[in-house]
């Protein structure tokens, strides 16, 4: 697998009317700097009217460039297809808010156009509890792979012989 993460909206006006939003955070966080340490390109997007990334992932993602967006899906973004192009890479990982909207349109255009398209669940958020799981659902239905943080990690990583290894463990454990 030679994957992209996504994060998408993952702002400030919206965050905190997410449920569960501090475990997603944490999780995520985890992600992104694993994805720092094994080089793994992380792409970020924001809804143009929900304020910056949140701090705890600025922190993480040191200096970055958000693609800013007006529509729900990234597909329908002209940036965002220049840099998955850029990339060169068909397996893409979603994160996110809110997982009913953004997230979910955003996976059932990347599988039409024939990418491969994983979801870190414990990775995503909405504001109600049964739109993200409905919306789960439904991305399984339609092809997504489900997937978390921890899974994606050690996924990736292979076998505990690995270099990187104890760098690696202290992320998950944290």
């Amino acid at each position: 697998m030679d994957p992209t993460v996504v994060v998408i909206d993952f702002q400030e006006r919206l965050a905190p009317h997410v449920v569960d939003i501090d475990y997603i955070a944490k999780n995520l966080v985890k992600l992104i700097k694993f994805c720092k340490l094994m080089d793994i390109p992380v792409v970020v997007t924001e809804q143009i009217k929900l304020g910056s990334t949140v701090k705890e992932l600025r922190d993480v993602l040191g200096e970055f460039e958000p693609i800013r967006k007006i529509s729900f899906s990234c597909c329908k973004n002209e940036e965002f297809f220049k840099v998955l192009g850029e990339l060169k890479r068909r397996e893409i990982v979603l994160t996110g808010l809110e997982t009913h909207i953004c997230v979910l349109q955003t996976a059932l255009d990347l599988l039409k156009l024939g990418y491969e398209v994983y979801l870190a669940v414990d990775c995503t958020g909405s504001r109600k509890k049964l739109d993200r799981d409905v919306a789960i659902q439904r991305m399984a239905f339609e092809g997504v792979k489900l997937t978390t943080a921890e899974t994606f990690i050690y996924e990736q990583t292979v076998s505990a012989d690995m270099e990187l290894f104890k760098e690696i463990l202290d992320i998950v454990k944290e």
